[in-house]
């Protein structure tokens, strides 16, 4: 069949959001997965801050399908405390991006923001419970929530409450901090079973990833997202993560917006 058939969905993503570039990781591997989306002549790309992406299905089943499969992620807790543990979604069984696989000696994920006293699966819960069904164009995407915690990859969410250096439920403004239910429970997605996340980390507390404006299939995207495709013009960014006034505490620790390293392709990472 032609791929002039196929739609083009427009999606507003942002490429130095580190929640966007995980949603969209986790869009195109479960368009990679659904037959009716024709996945081997879909493809996507980066476009001035969205996200283009070529495909048999429409916006509607699309953001169908994923918060479907969004409904289904459930935690799976370790044994012995919070963190140990992993994702399920099904029978399909995720990874925990919160333990850090990194050779160079750190011992902690970058990816490990939330506060001590919540765990993954205290965070999901209400997360899900929080999300909307889907909507036809980007609203279900902007979808927000309140009065519920982030993992601390959207840079959008809590920045008022952590530059003041504390949590904004101590100062009693939790509804200033609106939540994207959809993104937040699409990066956590992406990150678990879309993605090899832990292959991004740099160091502690630093993530790379690389973007692509130029069209490739969506059974590509995790591995050209971790800069594993030679010869693709990329640019690569680090996210950072950062806490507040009170150091390095992990209850109060989020990603700000990624800086860019590099444009030249096959360049590899400067630390």
């Amino acid at each position: 069949m032609s791929s002039d058939a196929l739609n083009e969905l427009r999606l507003q993503l942002d490429e130095r959001n580190l929640a966007h570039v995980l949603s969209a990781v986790a869009l195109a591997g479960l368009i990679s997965r659904n037959p009716d989306a024709r996945p081997d002549e879909s493809t996507c790309c980066w476009r001035e801050r969205n996200f283009m992406v070529r495909t048999a299905i429409t916006h509607a089943a699309l953001f169908d399908m994923a918060d479907r499969f969004l409904r289904s992620v459930r935690w799976i807790p370790g044994w012995g405390a919070a963190v140990p543990g992993t994702f399920a979604a099904g029978s399909e069984i995720g990874s925990n991006p919160f333990i850090s696989l990194a050779k160079g000696g750190q011992d902690k994920s970058p990816f490990k923001t939330f506060s001590g006293q919540q765990g993954p699966g205290d965070l999901l819960e209400a997360q899900k419970q929080s999300l909307v069904g889907a909507t036809v164009g980007d609203g279900w995407l902007a979808q927000k929530g309140r009065g519920i915690a982030s993992w601390g990859f959207d840079c959008r969410v809590g920045s008022h409450a952590y530059d003041l250096g504390f949590s904004s439920n101590d100062e009693d403004t939790g509804d200033r901090d609106p939540i994207y239910p959809a993104v937040e429970m699409l990066s956590i997605a992406g990150a678990s079973f879309l993605t090899a996340i832990q292959g991004w980390q740099l160091d502690e507390d630093s993530v790379g990833y690389s973007i692509w404006t130029d069209p490739i299939p969506v059974t590509l995207v995790r591995y050209a997202v971790a800069s594993r495709v030679g010869g693709l013009p990329a640019r690569r960014y680090r996210a950072r993560s950062r806490g507040g006034a009170y150091g390095k505490g992990a209850a109060y620790r989020f990603f700000p917006e990624a800086t860019l390293q590099d444009q030249k392709g096959d360049r590899q990472w400067q630390k």
